[in-house]
Order: C-alpha cells, then sequence, then structure tokens
C-alpha cells in the first residue's frame, strides 16, 4: 500500500507492475485526486478512492470508475468504528458500486454485520492479523 501523491508515481507504479492506486482524499485536494484519477484511468489502472467521512464521500462520488474504500478509523483520533462503513453506505446509496470496508475488522461477526446491512462483500483486514499471535488461525476464524 502506498499512498499517491504525484502523477510521476503513477508512472513509477505501472512501470513495476502496479494495477490499482490509492487515492486518500483526506491528504489532498480535489483537483490533485482528480488528475491522479485520470491518469490512472488512461494508464489502465483501477483506483481506490479512500473516504472517512460523508463529506470526502461526496467528491469520492464523482469518481465514477473508481472503487470506494471506506475506512474505519477516525484519522484525527484513531478510534475505529465499523459502523462508519455502514451508515456512509446507507447515506449514500451505494448499492451499485463496487466498496471496501477498511480497518476495524476483527472477526467474522463484524463481516456478517456488516454484510447483513449493506452490500458491502470487500474487506481490508490488516491490523487484527497483524497483532494475531497465529495468522493462520486468525485468517481461518474469518472464513
Amino acid at each position: 500500500k502506498d499512498f499517491f501523491i504525484d502523477p510521476y508515481q503513477i508512472y513509477e507504479a505501472k512501470f513495476y507492475g502496479a494495477d490499482c492506486i490509492l487515492i486518500l482524499l483526506s491528504a489532498m485536494k480535489k483537483k490533485l485526486a482528480k488528475e491522479l484519477y485520470n491518469i490512472a484511468n488512461k494508464c489502465g489502472m483501477d483506483t481506490i478512492v479512500e473516504v472517512h467521512n460523508a463529506d470526502e464521500m461526496a467528491i469520492a462520488l464523482d469518481f465514477k470508475k473508481s472503487i470506494i474504500g471506506i475506512n474505519n478509523r477516525n484519522l484525527k483520533t484513531f478510534e475505529i468504528d465499523i459502523n462508519n462503513s455502514i451508515s456512509l453506505y446507507k447515506k449514500f446509496n451505494l448499492k451499485n458500486r463496487v466498496v471496501v470496508s477498511e480497518s476495524g475488522i476483527n472477526s467474522k461477526n463484524d463481516i456478517l454485520n456488516i454484510c447483513k446491512k449493506t452490500n458491502i462483500k470487500t474487506f481490508l483486514i490488516g491490523e487484527s492479523l497483524i497483532k494475531s499471535n497465529n495468522i493462520k488461525n486468525k485468517i481461518s476464524s474469518f472464513l
């Protein structure tokens, strides 16, 4: 996972075989985000536009071909609330978009809870795996 802040990084990523880039809306102005998105599309790469709140989601909806990543971590407080994925999904009626719920997924129950309340079927799970004493068992517990 890399953070893209300059168009040149997209060309580098493509050269090294990347097929998708992350556009973190909280880290840039909309103009730069749109520029990165357009360059990635021209390079035949997918994009994930990551959002944390309703204001960012309103911007993300303009990126029609992009996957939307809803991060459940508040970047100011670092608190995690998986209901962020649920509430943003419902508020913006994202049933026709590919959405990833990111951060705070600690158990199969978290996944089932989000799936039951939304159409989200894709999850970014990192911290709970890293903190696990047995990654293989932790992965199995999600299945």
